[in-house]
Order: C-alpha cells, then sequence, then structure tokens
C-alpha cells in the first residue's frame, strides 16, 4: 500500500506536466485565435508598370487590387546602379566628370554627384532627406539644374540605397495608402544619420508604418539603435521576409520587441528557375498564412504570364482571397503579436518530464524499470521536478541547456516503451505518442514564447532533440542485451561488412537530418513536390520521416520480433523507429505554426506511418517472403 509501480508514477509525473503545459499554454492559444488579420502588399512599380500596360491610372489599379485583399505598397530607396539602369526618377546619377561643367569636375572628377530639375516639386524634400543622411553631401546650382555632391566616389555609391521614391510616397500620401518603406544599406552613413532621415521621412509621410529593410545589411549596422528607438516611437513595425538572412535584421527585431510583423515573399529569379504555377504559389501563400503564422504576403504580377497581366494578377488575388476567408482569416492592415512571457507551469513542466523520463531511463538500464518506489520517494521525484523546472524559469543557461534535453528524453521513453510492446501494439504506440505529446506541449508550453514565435529566439536544442534519442537507445540496448552482442563483444569480435555499411548509411542519415532540421533551401524539388502534394490531400502534411520511416519501421521490429527473424539486424530497424518519435517532439519546437496545426500534424503522422507499417507487413508476410522461399527451394 506504501509503494507505487515505477511505470504508474512514470505516467502520472507526464500527465500532471501535459496539464502543467495546457496551462503555460493559455497565453499563447489566446494569441494565436486573435491574430487572423492578413494583408497582402505590393511594390509602388508593379502599380504603375499594370497601369500602363491596361491603359489605366495608378490610383484604378490600386482600387482594384486593394479590393482584393492589397493592403500596403512598398516603396524602395534607390541605389545609385539603379538610378543609372533605370532611370525610376527625372534625376541623373554618375561622376563629376560627367554631369558637372569641366571647370567643377576636374578638381574631383570621380565623386558621385546627382542631377535633378531645380523646379521639380519634391527638390526640396529630396534635398533635404539626404543631407540629413549624408550631412557631407553639397548643394551647387546651375539655374535649371541643381547638384548634390555626394560624399564618396561613383563606386561607392553604386550600391549604396541613398535616393527614397518620393513619387510614390507622395501617391500613397495623396490617397492615404499604407507604405512599407525598403531602405537599403548605404555604406557612408551612421546608423543615427539614418535613424534622423528616416525620421524625417515619417514625419513629411506619416503613411510610413513598416519597414523591410532592402539589401544585405540593414541600414545603419552595426548602429541600429538610433533606428530602433524611432520605430518604437512612432510604432512603426519591421518585417522578417522568410527564409532571407539579412544581417542587422535579428538584432533589429530584438531590439524593438514584439513589433515584428513576419512576411513571405517568392522572388522573380525563383519563380522563373523552378517554373513554379500560379496553383504552386497560392498553395505557398496560404501555407505560409495557416502553418507559420506569416501575416504579410508579398505579391507581384505573375512572372510566366505574357500578356492580360493585370487580369490574371486580379484572378489570382480573388484565389488567395477566397482560400484564407474560407480558412477563417480576413483581410486587413494585421497588428503586431501580442508578447507573452515563458509561463512558470510551462517550466515545471519541463522539469517533470526531464527528471522522471530521466530517472526511467536510469531504471531502464539498471533492469529495474518494473519494480516499485515508496510513496516518499514518489513526492521527492514531484517536489524535484517542479524545482528543476523553477531553475529553468529562473536561470536562463539552465534553459536553454536543458530545453534539448527535454525533447530528447521524452522521444526515447516514447520510442522505447513503443518498441517494448510487441504483443500489446496498438497500446504501445498509443502510450509512446501520448508521452511524446507531453513532451511537445512542455517544450511548447515554455518555449514558445511570442518571441520565439517571431523567431527571434531560436530554440537551442532541436539538434539535440534529433540527434541523441537514436544514441541512448542504442546505449540501452547494447547495456541490457536487447541487441543479442554486448558493447566488449562487439569490439572483440572481427568486423562485419553488412554492420559497417549499415553503420554509415545511419550516420550519414543522422547527419543529413541534423543539417535540414532548420534550412530549408536543402530540400530537393522532387520531395517539394511530393509535400505538395501530401499538404492538398491531408491539409495537414505529417512529416516524411515519421509516416515513410519511422512507425513503419516500429510496425515493422513487431513483427521482425514476433516471428524471431534477423536478430542480429534489428537494431537498425529500432533505430529507424526512433526517428519517428523525434521528429513528433521536434514538430512542437516549431514555435510560428499554430498550435493545434502541429498536434494534428504529429497524430497524421502516427496513424498513417501505422497503417503503411501494417500493409507493408502483410505484404513482406504474406507475398514476399513466400516468394523468397518459393525461389530459394527452385534454386
Amino acid at each position: 500500500m506504501n509503494r507505487i509501480n515505477k511505470r504508474t508514477l512514470l505516467y502520472a509525473a507526464l500527465l500532471l506536466a501535459m496539464l502543467l503545459a495546457l496551462v503555460g499554454l493559455t497565453s499563447r492559444l489566446r494569441a494565436e485565435n486573435s491574430n487572423k488579420t492578413v494583408a497582402f502588399i505590393t511594390e509602388y512599380k508593379d502599380i504603375t508598370s499594370l497601369a500602363y500596360q491596361s491603359s489605366e491610372t495608378p490610383l484604378a489599379v490600386w482600387r482594384k487590387i486593394n479590393g482584393l485583399g492589397v493592403m500596403g505598397m512598398a516603396v524602395s530607396e534607390y541605389t545609385g546602379d539603379e538610378l543609372a539602369i533605370h532611370n525610376p526618377l527625372p534625376l541623373r546619377f554618375g561622376s563629376a566628370a560627367s554631369l558637372l561643367s569641366v571647370n567643377d569636375a576636374e578638381q574631383e572628377p570621380n565623386r558621385a554627384v546627382l542631377r535633378y530639375p531645380a523646379k521639380l516639386s519634391y527638390a526640396d524634400i529630396f534635398y533635404e532627406y539626404i543631407k540629413i543622411k549624408l550631412p557631407a553631401a553639397k548643394l551647387a546650382a546651375d539655374g535649371e539644374y541643381n547638384f548634390i555632391l555626394l560624399p564618396g566616389t561613383v563606386e561607392e555609391f553604386k550600391f549604396s540605397a541613398f535616393v527614397p521614391d518620393i513619387s510614390a510616397l507622395e501617391f500613397a500620401s495623396k490617397h492615404n495608402i499604407p507604405v512599407l518603406f525598403r531602405p537599403g544599406p548605404c555604406t557612408p552613413a551612421s546608423g543615427k544619420n539614418v535613424a534622423d532621415a528616416f525620421l524625417f521621412l515619417t514625419e513629411r509621410f506619416p503613411q510610413i508604418r513598416n519597414i523591410i529593410p532592402a539589401g544585405l545589411i540593414v541600414s545603419g549596422y552595426p548602429e541600429i539603435g538610433p533606428l530602433a528607438k524611432v520605430m518604437k516611437d512612432k510604432g512603426i513595425t519591421l518585417s522578417q521576409v522568410e527564409f532571407v538572412k539579412q544581417i542587422g535584421v535579428p538584432q533589429l527585431a530584438a531590439k524593438i520587441g514584439h513589433l515584428v510583423i513576419p512576411m513571405h515573399s517568392l522572388t522573380r529569379d525563383e519563380i522563373i528557375s523552378r517554373s513554379i504555377n500560379r496553383g504552386s504559389i497560392a498553395d505557398r501563400f496560404i501555407r505560409a498564412v495557416h502553418e507559420r503564422s506569416i501575416r504579410f504576403i508579398m505579391v507581384h504580377p505573375y512572372d510566366l504570364q505574357m500578356g492580360g497581366r493585370l487580369e490574371i494578377f486580379t484572378a489570382d488575388l480573388a484565389s488567395y482571397k477566397g482560400a484564407l476567408e474560407a480558412r477563417g482569416y480576413h483581410l486587413g492592415w494585421p497588428e503586431p503579436l501580442p508578447g507573452w512571457p515563458a509561463p512558470l507551469a510551462g517550466a515545471a513542466a519541463c522539469g517533470l518530464v526531464i527528471l522522471f523520463t530521466l530517472w526511467f531511463y536510469i531504471s531502464r538500464l539498471k533492469g529495474t524499470e518494473d519494480g516499485d518506489v515508496k510513496q516518499a520517494q514518489a513526492l521527492f521525484l514531484l517536489a524535484a521536478g517542479i524545482l528543476l523546472g523553477g531553475a529553468m524559469w529562473k536561470i536562463s543557461f539552465a534553459a536553454k541547456l536543458l530545453g534539448g534535453f527535454c525533447g530528447a528524453l521524452a522521444a526515447t521513453e516514447g520510442a522505447m516503451t513503443a518498441l517494448e510492446r510487441s504483443e500489446r501494439r496498438l497500446r504501445g504506440a498509443v502510450i509512446g505518442l501520448l508521452i511524446v505529446v507531453a513532451g511537445g506541449l512542455s517544450i511548447a508550453s515554455f518555449y514558445g514564447t511570442s518571441a520565439a514565435a517571431l523567431r527571434l529566439t531560436p530554440f537551442s536544442g532541436v539538434k539535440l532533440t534529433l540527434l541523441l534519442p537514436p544514441l541512448l537507445l542504442l546505449f540501452h540496448d547494447l547495456t541490457r542485451r536487447v541487441h543479442p552482442e554486448t558493447i566488449g563483444e562487439i569490439i572483440v569480435r572481427p568486423a562485419i561488412w553488412g554492420e559497417l555499411v549499415l553503420i554509415g548509411v545511419m550516420l550519414l542519415a543522422m547527419l543529413v537530418m541534423a543539417l535540414r532540421s532548420d534550412n530549408v533551401s536543402n530540400v530537393p524539388a522532387l520531395e517539394v513536390a511530393f509535400r505538395d502534394f501530401m499538404e492538398r490531400v491531408m491539409v495537414v502534411r505529417p512529416r516524411t520521416k515519421e509516416f515513410l520511416i519511422g512507425y513503419p519501421a516500429l510496425v515493422l521490429y513487431w513483427y521482425l520480433v514476433r516471428s524471431k527473424y534477423i536478430p542480429h539486424y534489428r537494431e537498425v530497424v529500432r533505430i529507424a523507429a526512433v526517428l519517428a518519435f523525434c521528429s513528433a517532439v521536434n514538430t512542437f519546437c516549431h514555435f510560428h505554426t499554430l498550435l493545434y496545426l502541429s498536434v494534428i500534424r504529429v497524430l497524421n503522422g502516427w496513424w498513417l506511418g501505422l497503417l503503411l507499417g501494417t500493409v507493408g507487413v502483410a505484404a513482406l508476410h504474406f507475398v514476399l517472403i513466400p516468394l523468397w522461399r518459393r525461389v530459394s527451394k527452385s534454386l
């Protein structure tokens, strides 16, 4: 009466952890349910281009696309190169030798110069902005033209952004259109000068509500504090473009806090090089919003359509709008995600998962996992787990260090529980899934803060969650002789070529998993097409490692044990099976994904993987093995 079975205690502790995790998730769930506003964004140059091609005014084009969900307009800051090649504004960029008189250019022939008509309507705004951003700039005039002598050579300003598209800003101001300004890096401008120039621009054009940094480096880097202050004071948001790495953007995002709205965009080069059709583009945009909490979608007229571009563009926008509204979203100007901190309840949940799964793993190594403990010991373990969670909540270093272990230990225990139930297979699979869900929800509760949802504080334990469970399983199996040989026996005997090949394949697979865990650019085109197909069929696509590898390997292992086949090679199948549980926990580490979608993704991977594994084992048992035996006898 005074003793408790260890398994019962483990399951009770994990149930408590799950309940605490759900308590800690309330703020996140409330924010996710309220964050349903999405906006399409297009560039001013696309509006004017469509106006020229359709013989309509830019305002008429804007009204058409605005009614279909385009809520804002991106406005560029031009580099010297863009000014020289495209001439987007009534001015000329070049060297002093090419634009000034011989006498004026003689002393500084390679100095960068801007020339523009003296009677240009926005000449004063234009010069004042450049003078604030580049205090060493000088103004000269010859009557018909004004000249701005820039503080640097043509080569320096070729790739420096310093001329905002004032005509676009005036168009937005006249028609009250929200602007997403795209400042680019400018080598001669300090961070303070960049911030002062931006402040001046926002005071003249209050329609500027967002910044989308252009180029490879944030304007003003590394002195980004002044720009961040202007943005915070005026409530101007920052858009991080998904999958695009820019130097300084993470630091700027961290400084402005919650004023971040993530954006998804497809480049013209990507669409053309991969021949992405309009349907695939629509799917990508919808998934970006629905699965990854993207709230700005940059849209352009379809680049593989010759002629009728405005009609095609409006049809595409109507398609995007209808698909999003069908999923409960509405088109408007999105607000930043409300902030929420790491909850104490979530920390306590993680502490319980870490302590009890580690304790039970040690019991497994000793062979005492089916034993009992005293009630006093059980209460001590519960208290220790909650205290560990408190330490993680209070000490950030402890939280960073232990996050990966929480996921890895939960995945290991879930896999081992399922693997050992070859006689009661469904029960083992269900319990293993619940263990993984308890661990995943605990991680999501504690580590899935608003900053993590915006990818400002990435979870540092992803790779540990993927790589440690196979090693823990292997160590356990060799220690407990689940594998027919111990570590010492394997070391003493000669190597077997089959084992060496399998070890090499497994190590390569683990390396690929680790490299791809946070890098979508390494996914082959064929796999992308397969993922798109699964997305259309199942709405929430399960992860490949789960339904094609891990869970089928689990079913195969059960079959091999019951049939007493290949005992020396079953370990490979066990390690393949643990990948499903690693992947399932990892799904909960995608904090930018809506929580209920993560749960559905894990469930879809579980049932589909077990189903495919069952079909595969049936084919093996009733078709392939009998066929192999008949062929062997005939030989």
